[in-house]
């Protein structure tokens, strides 16, 4: 039977077929850069107190205190001709005990009694965090591209876990003997296996709030004539309403600095003793409209905060319902926390990193059996397996070196990242893979080993600051740890012969 189709060229249909293979392994390579940063992301907030160990940190702070710290801001931003949309505090608390005003890129850090005490901007912790959940592209674009690999995420755990109903039963099965493909296809789905719930639950809440944000960008073009304005609307309510019924109660009675926010602050204590401010946010900030916002925590809910609304004389106008609303709010309000893993404390958080460590590797072996396999069958891609293996090890070798230019010549991190990973993993293509597999893990451990020193070197040893002092410590057995890895590769590829040693080690 002769077929309509014309004959394709092989050489025409090779190239395709490497051309696939090749978009296949760029989606691994930003799944493993996306699992890797959220595993380093859950400890965003002792990033944070690291990167800036000089800042006073406080348990509390009084509603007065806040209020001049406000006050403070308010003539700073005035003197400066700023013209933030929104001004956002942060009220010290467990997590983050410090006094912040932050709007646009700058932040302003407090002490106990509101006076000024300096920037507490932290570029590299945004650095890391955003390369997480926006690949450090403009915010809505990188997070919907996010988003939309968490549902790629879901599909291949599920797909995975009803394709191969064996390695449920053999859970518990490791064949580090059994040659580099055997290996490393137990180690994938051990490895997927053991952590197949929080996988699944990272991926789908990711997936959630990825395509949250894909339905609310659309719901303006589709639902409200193109009108965004509209869409915000008919979620949080018209501001202008909200801002005449906020006035309608007039003044605060006291003629403290920044009445109304102290007045709201003792509301809150007043009204909702059992759930503490974490933040505030100063909407539309120096305008008439001017409205203040409480994020407040719920210790028994899973979500972050709940958010209380105050009219001008500082009373309890409303709440956005996310604590006791409808069930998809309060659904989509506990994305956050189930995600990051911001709840239960340090045991959780070093829980969620080792299995997004583990997530991590899933990705980087996936590759590696791939290629193995096409080894097998006569049809090996030395130089792919060269340029993965630094990739991989590159990407957390940039993120060091990035943050340490950073912090001893205030190099900015991103351009250096995004620059140097393309061009590093390039030439891998050059660097024998025997080479690679010792002295790439080799260059991530001194790469590692150089943040904690450049810390060091710029604000000595903050040993009065135990998370800096647990940030730098955690960062040298890291760095330990890689080097000894390094050794250990080193001392396997001067002993092994035969088919080119793989990226991971078991």
């Amino acid at each position: 039977m002769q077929t309509i189709w014309p004959r394709i060229p092989p050489r025409f249909v090779k190239g395709q077929l490497l051309a696939h293979k090749l978009l296949g392994l760029t989606l691994a390579a930003v799944m493993y850069l996306v699992c890797l940063t959220g595993a380093i992301a859950v400890f965003y907030a002792e990033f944070e107190r690291w990167e800036k160990p000089g800042v006073p940190e406080m348990s509390s702070a009084t509603p007065e205190a806040v209020g001049r710290a406000v006050a403070y801001a308010r003539r700073h931003i005035a003197e400066t001709g700023a013209k933030p949309l929104d001004v956002y505090l942060t009220i010290p608390s467990a997590e983050m005990p410090r006094l912040v005003v932050g709007y646009d890129e700058e932040a302003m850090a407090f002490d106990a009694n509101g006076d000024y005490v300096g920037s507490a901007s932290h570029d590299l912790t945004h650095f890391l965090i955003e390369m997480h959940y926006a690949l450090n592209l403009p915010w809505r674009i990188g997070f919907i591209i996010v988003g939309i690999l968490g549902v790629l995420l879901i599909a291949l755990i599920v797909g995975g876990a009803l394709a191969l109903p064996r390695m449920f039963r053999d859970a518990f099965t490791l064949r580090l003997d059994g040659g580099r493909r055997l290996s490393r296809v137990d180690i994938h789905n051990r490895i997927a296996v053991w952590g197949l719930p929080f996988h699944f639950v990272v991926a789908l809440t990711g997936a959630v709030m990825g395509v949250a944000m894909i339905m609310f960008t659309l719901a303006g073009p589709v639902l409200f004539g193109g009108d965004g304005a509209k869409a915000m609307t008919a979620v949080y309510g018209d501001p202008a309403i909200v801002a005449q019924q906020a006035r309608r109660a007039g003044a605060p009675l006291s003629a403290a600095p920044e009445a109304r926010i102290v007045a709201a602050l003792e509301t809150l204590a007043r009204e909702r003793p059992d759930n503490p401010p974490l933040y505030m946010a100063l909407n539309r900030f120096g305008t008439p409209d001017e409205g203040v916002a409480i994020g407040a925590a719920h210790g028994a809910r899973l979500i972050y905060a709940e958010t209380y609304r105050f009219d001008t004389a500082g009373g309890l106008m409303s709440s956005d319902g996310y604590a006791d609303g409808e069930i998809g709010r309060q659904f989509y309000a506990s994305m956050f926390r189930a995600h990051a893993g911001a709840f239960g404390g340090l045991p959780v958080k070093f829980l969620y990193a080792l299995l997004g460590l583990g997530l991590a590797f899933i990705c980087t072996t996936g590759v590696d059996i791939w290629l193995a396999k096409s080894a097998e069958r006569g049809r090996s891609y030395p130089r792919i397996q060269s340029a993965w293996t630094v990739f991989v090890w590159a990407t957390p070798a940039l993120i060091a070196l990035a943050c340490t230019l950073s912090l001893i010549g205030d190099a900015p991190p991103v351009p250096f990242f995004w620059s140097g990973l393309p061009l590093v993993s390039l030439a891998g293509v050059w660097v024998p893979q025997r080479l690679a597999h010792w002295a790439a893990p080799l260059a991530a451990a001194a790469a590692t080993l150089s943040l904690p020193l450049a810390h060091a070197a710029k604000f000595g040893f903050p040993t009065s600051n135990a998370v800096a002092f647990g940030v730098n410590t955690g960062l040298t057995l890291i760095a330990v740890a890689l080097f000894a890895l390094a050794l250990r590769n080193r001392r396997a590829s001067a002993l092994t012969t035969g088919q080119p040693a793989p990226t991971a080690v078991a």
